[in-house]
């Protein structure tokens, strides 16, 4: 009797815990990748693929953690306004250089709110991959309303940066091993502006 009792209870046990399974094709089974690569099949990459350079999201960064530090220069049109550029993976994730002979420019971006010379924009990043980024970028002037939106693409293939807008602007940028401290810049005058990384 005991021996029939102990079975039951077990029986009964076991078959509370088996639940029915069922899978929706609609889960997002892509695996999560981080910024090195390295992919974790467990949790979804809509819940780990965030970038936010200026806070906590910086580590879901995967361009920025891929480019963080390097120099990039358009050789071919040196003296535009997009002559070198830098990426970071930082509060400042982009500064963008305008070397010129006489007065050359240094200035930085960051996600969010950003001002300058009681004009602001605000830049957010749409898309962030292994070798692309792009980010829109609302600009407001002295206004509380937006006055226009760009968006910027920038996309490595072959070891080049490809640069384009939605204003129609295409560049191509090759790596630069330039160091961009102070004392090396050929120029009579340097105006940093905010966010600005020279080193």
């Amino acid at each position: 009797m005991k021996k029939i009792f102990v079975t039951s209870l077990s029986i009964l046990i076991f078959s509370c815990l088996k639940a029915d399974i069922v899978q929706y094709n609609t889960k997002n089974t892509d695996p999560a990748t981080f910024a090195s690569g390295q992919q974790l099949p467990v949790a979804t990459r809509s819940y780990t693929n965030f970038c936010n350079p200026n806070g906590w999201g910086r580590k879901g960064c995967e361009f920025l953690a891929k480019y963080d530090g390097t120099f990039w220069a358009d050789t071919e049109n040196y003296y535009s306004d997009f002559s070198d550029i830098q990426f970071l993976n930082d509060v400042y994730f982009i500064s963008l250089f305008n070397i010129k002979n006489d007065v050359s420019y240094c200035r930085g971006w960051r996600t969010g709110e950003n001002s300058s010379d009681g004009k602001k924009w605000k830049i957010k990043i749409t898309k962030d991959g292994w070798d692309v980024l792009w980010f829109d970028y609302d600009y407001y002037g002295t206004s509380d309303n937006i006055e226009y939106t760009i968006t910027y693409k920038y996309e490595v293939i072959d070891s080049l940066l490809h640069f384009s807008n939605t204003e129609g602007q295409e560049f191509i940028f090759h790596p630069s091993d330039k160091n961009y401290s102070k004392d090396t810049v050929d120029t009579g005058e340097i105006i940093e502006l905010t966010g600005c990384m020279f080193f």
